[in-house]
């Protein structure tokens, strides 16, 4: 029988609590990725589930803090890293991201070294690092192929979730560009009283819980291992607490804590002869 008192969270200490537990989670699966997927596909998954999950304790931060704007522009991001790995993973795109993230960072680290003014007072390691990198951004140049990057709305709709672009994605733009209102809510905060101010609507950090879980499931199921149930089932119920406040990832997460150390979470994918 289900528990009707159950409610969407709103409290920050609990949602901090259960950002914590997500946040260990995350860190055990993180540590199954180079132990049993060394390739390139899953150190570009470990990757995302990183820095997904620390936009997401930046968000709830945030959003504590008071700037729910910020917030929502640091969940446009997260949203983000979720779209380009469902496109990494339709096409099969990682090397060539890969290889388009190298050039990128290669290039912009050439703008700095070749101004003017700056070239004078960049590290004699940042310079180092071109050298060794030239001859593969060379051979990378010569093929002419680049990787684009995809357009939001059009991975969102594939995956069924038009309403992600629409009510997430661009509305969050909202906040990433300026608008004639931005500073409304900050001049309330920075005149008023801190111990009159309190965290406003939580509904941004309840979507970046959904978002990052469902960048960790994303992540596990591109990767080449064979995963357990019960970190599916943890992943579930963090939308579960998210949307009505459900506290069995509690439960799970005491679960795969009790199993021991030798515990593993997943296994290596098995390979056909």
């Amino acid at each position: 029988m289900e528990d009707s008192t159950l409610s969407a969270p709103s409290d920050p200490d609990l949602i901090g609590q259960t950002i914590q537990t997500f946040r260990i989670f995350c860190g055990m699966v993180l540590f199954s990725f180079p132990k049993y997927g060394p390739g390139l596909r899953e150190r570009i998954c470990q990757n995302f589930v990183a820095r997904g999950m620390g936009c997401t304790e930046s968000i709830f931060a945030v959003w504590r803090a008071g700037n729910e704007q910020d917030a929502g522009i640091l969940h446009r991001s997260l949203l983000d890293r979720l779209i380009h790995l469902r496109h990494l993973a339709e096409t099969d795109g990682f090397e060539k991201f890969e290889e388009h993230s190298f050039m990128s960072l290669y290039e912009m680290r050439h703008q700095l070294l070749s101004d003017h003014d700056m070239r004078h007072k960049v590290p004699e390691l940042l310079r180092e690092l071109q050298r060794t990198n030239r001859s593969r951004y060379d051979q990378l140049q010569s093929q002419m192929l680049r990787w684009r990057r995809p357009k939001a709305e059009d991975v969102v709709k594939g995956m069924d979730l038009g309403f992600l672009y629409r009510f997430g994605y661009n509305y969050a733009s909202t906040h990433v560009h300026p608008m004639a209102t931005d500073g409304e809510a900050d001049f309330v905060r920075l005149t008023s009283p801190s111990q009159m101010m309190s965290p406003g609507d939580a509904t941004v950090v309840r979507n970046s819980l959904v978002f990052q879980s469902m960048l960790v499931q994303e992540a596990l199921n591109v990767s080449a291992m064979k995963w357990r149930a019960i970190v599916y089932d943890f992943l579930d119920q963090v939308n579960r607490f998210a949307g009505e406040g459900s506290p069995d990832l509690h439960l799970t997460f005491y679960k795969i804590g009790k199993a021991g150390p030798d515990f593993e979470l997943c296994s290596p994918a098995e390979h056909s002869t």
